[in-house]
């Protein structure tokens, strides 16, 4: 009996920018996963609730350091409903959004409507940013990127916006997570889907684009910018346990989460 082979993998190398926005004006962020009506304040809250049972406010503080740009201009690409925007705005930031569709546009709309906020909002390409170079003090931009069908165009436009001196924080998925090197090769084999499709598919059926990245990737993807820091989190028990994760508490798997979750983070700066 020969060696069972993965299904070969997908092309995502011709997929375009109308595609990924199709598919994301069907699907926000998570939509799927609230019982609440779209755009509700009710469906904010859920929405809250499911973030941060997997990223806390405290580890978003810190993360993101809300407090140190009151009073700063933050640009969120892919702003999806605005729950980034927001902690910015509260702790007195000027804040800007963009998303690839009009759905999430509204969205953030809306949260800042129900929350007394004040953002700017407006449809654009990662790609194709529509501000003027060195405008930012921060650029955030949370498991977007990695959708792009251009990932090394839009790094270039968030750093053509970002101020000399200006913050970036990004989040991407992660090549090394047990997910992707255990879970998903299990399931490919299992499924007999391409991993490439599975990764996908994290983010629901019929998306056309996903992507995953090692460190030293990642690195020479923002080799342009400095002091970068990167730093894995996010790990679910049926990443590692698979069916039977069902029955085991995420805080189980929490001392491997740094070298085994399904995030990758950055943090770096725009040269002086």
């Amino acid at each position: 009996m020969g060696i069972r082979q993965l299904p070969k993998n997908i092309d995502i190398k011709s997929v375009t920018t109308e595609e990924v926005s199709k598919f994301w004006n069907k699907n926000p962020l998570c939509a799927s996963a609230i019982s609440r009506p779209l755009g509700s304040e009710e469906y904010f809250t859920e929405y809250n609730l499911l973030r941060e049972k997997n990223e806390t406010l405290e580890f978003s503080y810190k993360l993101h350091e809300y407090k140190a740009f009151a009073g700063k201009k933050v640009l969120d690409v892919g702003s999806g409903n605005g729950y980034v925007l927001s902690k910015y705005a509260s702790e007195g930031a000027q804040v800007f959004g963009v998303d690839i569709t009009q759905t999430g546009i509204d969205l953030c709309k809306k949260r800042f409507q129900y929350m007394g906020l004040n953002g700017d909002f407006q449809v654009a390409d990662a790609q194709d940013l529509p501000f003027d170079d060195n405008e930012f003090d921060c650029v955030c931009s949370m498991g977007v990127l990695h959708h792009v069908p251009d990932t090394n165009k839009a790094i270039a436009e968030i750093y053509r916006v970002l101020k000399p001196g200006g913050r970036l924080i990004v989040m991407f998925y992660y090549r090394g997570s047990a997910k992707f090197r255990w879970q998903f090769r299990i399931k490919s084999w299992n499924k007999k889907k391409p991993m490439q499709q599975l990764v996908n598919e994290v983010d629901g059926k019929g998306n056309p684009k996903g992507d995953v990245y090692s460190k030293s990737e990642l690195k020479k993807m923002l080799r342009k910018f400095t002091e970068l820091n990167m730093f894995v989190d996010s790990l679910n028990s049926q990443d590692i346990f698979l069916g039977l994760g069902r029955y085991i508490p995420n805080v189980v798997c929490k001392p491997l989460s740094g070298t085994l979750g399904w995030f990758l983070y950055a943090k770096g700066r725009k040269p002086k």
